[in-house]
């Protein structure tokens, strides 16, 4: 059974999410802090959890509307549940009667009720409602008792007189599922019977309503649908689980205070369970084999009793293998028990240092994580199959690197639990799985309420979207970087151009072309062009050899590239003024200059070329001086995207519209860029 959408309402900062869907497999809550992401998985597990957490309309009812609403009855969540045809099938057989039609889902919903009640409601999409009711019950009896009366017999006094008593029961009955009206029933069946058995000619009087009445009897001995219904969705509709940060893991357990407080729901108890249930460990059986001398004990028994403690822990120390090497890191951790009086405490070795440290010594990445493991991955699969996992800004303290292992681990416990889980970190949002996004956010008039959107929707909201937007641009920068043949340019307006032409001059056939794995990664900027060059050399390994560097310029070094081959080996940069023979230059003297100042008149700048302009080497210091002359401003890097649009849009509707010229250095700059990977291949 499968969580395919909640509402929450009435529960801290929220008031109403209204619908969200719910994916199958994993869901993320991405917002800012305090947008009520804790909230909404709260109020999930408060509302189906095995740990003893409940609601309490005092401090989880909106403050601002406690005085008038806390005595009335409000909706807290709503949640919507898909049955598998399975599981259908199995409804269905446990039913007294079939419904018309198969159940799909249910709606399962918790209440506020009164100031200090709450109450839960289960509801099906099929009709069980049973023809059975008491208006049919006191028919049944009245369409008897007149077939009978018509008889104008001498012994119906019985007869009627149950029959009047039967009624009066009915009326009185609140439900036809309650014993009165069953008793009502079979007590007049009972009358009837024993006024046919009197005279043996009686017996087809009123057959067909003789026959009703047992059906009827029959039918609500079977019980009621509704209550089998709903007894059998309480057994077979998964609980939450929540996890958060508080419930990590400590060094030293108190193992008397563990004991009076194991099975409580506090979260580091839970854990604490889960550890010595995996390990094995009998903390009772501990304590006790640590405790001081007894009367009459010899030094043999007490020093016994001590050894065999150390021997119990030292058996229990296990090694964090298999799954958890992928998951963590390509080391294996070893995991030791030690004492201190009553104190378990926890220590842990890995592959590059054998001498146990304490477990608070190691990174909150790895605590948090090895908590994780203990709850989700021993105490979901042994106890609760059918449980939902709730996890409240997971990874927190995890390397990024380490965060992208955890979306993995993610899909994998989906195989066998459904899981939603909030964040707020880049490195946390699957970006081969973005329709699983839901965007969380404070919204509307002072006090403001929680609002999640149905999907990936575009909002007001930047930094609710940021993590989205850092995941989506972390994920192309990797595409990118992985190109066999990576090209770093300095601007968009490069890009575009050189994509363009690229592809330009493939349909046409004409000229070398690019090769086909090349890939032109865009800086966005000179200020940004040296920090990605870095990283783009750090990942491309020691020889760099799959990536290039093409600038704006000449060797003279105006430019600034001396910066970049200080990053860069000579042979791994290109400038394209060396490339078009051009002090200056940059992408767009590619084109002509005529057919740049259309492009330019095109995108709505009326500039006119004058001769004097003629001599300035690059089209974008000409533009920079018609820009001045017209008082048309600057001429910056929203004239020139916008001419470079204009340029692109005319040639990928007709790649004939390319100038000779452009082609014939497009082609130039090309060979080039092919010449450059191939020597290094």
């Amino acid at each position: 059974m499968k969580l395919a959408e909640l509402r929450i309402k009435n529960y801290k900062v929220v008031a109403d999410t209204h619908s969200v869907k719910v994916d199958p497999c994993v869901t993320a809550l991405v917002g800012n802090n305090e947008a009520g992401k804790t909230a909404v998985l709260q109020a999930m597990w408060k509302s189906r959890n095995v740990a003893g957490a409940r609601f309490d309309k005092l401090f989880d009812y909106p403050r601002d509307r406690y005085l008038q609403d806390r005595r009335g009855t409000q909706e807290i969540t709503i949640l919507r549940f898909e049955l598998s045809p399975e599981e259908s099938d199995d409804f269905v057989a446990q039913l007294p009667q079939a419904p018309p039609t198969k159940p799909t889902q249910i709606v399962y919903t918790t209440f506020y009720d009164g100031e200090n009640g709450v109450r839960r409601t289960i509801q099906f999409d099929c009709d069980l409602v049973a023809g059975t009711s008491l208006p049919e019950a006191r028919t049944s009896i009245e369409s008897l008792t007149t077939a009978i009366a018509s008889q104008d017999e001498d012994d119906l006094e019985l007869v009627l007189s149950v029959s009047a008593t039967s009624l009066a029961q009915i009326d009185e009955s609140t439900s036809i599922w309650a014993q009165a009206p069953l008793s009502a029933l079979e007590t007049f069946a009972a009358a009837v019977k024993t006024w046919i058995e009197a005279d043996p000619g009686r017996d087809p009087v009123a057959s067909d309503e003789r026959r009703r009445l047992a059906d009827l009897i029959a039918e609500i001995k079977l019980g009621d649908p509704k209550r089998k219904a709903g007894e059998w969705a309480e057994k077979r509709l998964p609980v939450f689980i929540y996890f958060e940060e508080f419930g990590q893991l400590e060094t030293r357990i108190h193992l008397p205070t563990y004991l009076q407080r194991k099975g409580s729901p506090d979260p580091r108890t839970r854990t604490q369970a889960a550890l010595f249930e995996w390990s094995g460990i009998d903390p009772a059986e501990i304590l006790s084999l640590g405790l001081p001398r007894r009367g009459g004990e010899s030094d043999r028994q007490f020093h016994h009793r001590h050894e065999k403690r150390r021997a119990l822990l030292d058996s229990a120390s296990f090694v964090l293998s298999g799954e958890w090497v992928s998951w963590w890191t390509e080391k294996r951790h070893r995991l030791h028990f030690d004492l201190e009086g009553e104190h378990l405490v926890l220590k842990v070795s890995d592959d590059y240092n054998a001498s146990p440290i304490l477990f608070e010594e190691r990174g909150r990445g790895f605590q948090w994580l090895f908590s994780f493991y203990l709850v989700f991955l021993v105490e979901s699969r042994k106890t609760h199959k059918a449980a939902i996992l709730l996890l409240d800004e997971p990874g927190l303290h995890l390397h990024p690197t380490l965060q992208a292992k955890l979306i993995d681990l993610f899909e994998h416990i989906s195989d066998e639990n459904q899981l939603i889980y909030s964040t707020h970190l880049p490195f946390l949002v699957d970006v081969h799985h973005l329709e699983r996004v839901r965007t969380i956010q404070l919204d509307g008039p002072v006090p403001k309420r929680t609002r999640i959107s149905d999907d990936l929707c575009p909002t007001p909201d930047r930094d609710t979207l940021l993590p989205v937007q850092a995941a989506v641009a972390y994920s192309l920068a990797e595409a990118f970087r992985l190109g066999p043949r990576s090209v770093i340019v300095g601007e968009i307006v490069d890009y575009w151009i050189l994509q363009a032409l690229g592809h330009c001059l493939s349909r046409l056939d004409i000229g070398p072309g690019l090769h086909e794995e090349t890939i032109f990664v865009p800086a966005g900027g000179a200020s940004l062009l040296m920090p990605l060059a870095s990283i783009m050399r750090a990942a491309a390994g020691p020889d760099g050899g799959h990536l290039l560097v093409l600038l704006d310029g000449a060797r003279r070094g105006e430019d600034g590239s001396p910066q970049v081959r200080n990053v860069f080996r000579e042979s791994s940069v290109l400038l394209l003024g060396d490339l078009l023979d051009t002090d200056g230059a940059s992408i767009e003297d590619l084109v002509p200059r005529t057919t740049y100042a259309e492009a330019v008149a095109r995108s709505g700048y009326d500039v006119v070329l004058r001769k004097d302009g003629r001599g300035i080497p690059t089209n974008v210091a000409a533009m920079e001086l018609a820009f001045r002359r017209h008082g048309l401003g600057e001429f910056g890097a929203a004239q020139r995207a916008a001419a470079a649009l204009r340029l692109v849009e005319s040639w990928s509707r007709d790649p004939k519209t390319v100038p000779t010229s452009t082609r014939q250095k497009a082609s130039a700059v090309f060979e080039a860029i092919n010449a450059h990977f191939d020597r290094r291949s």
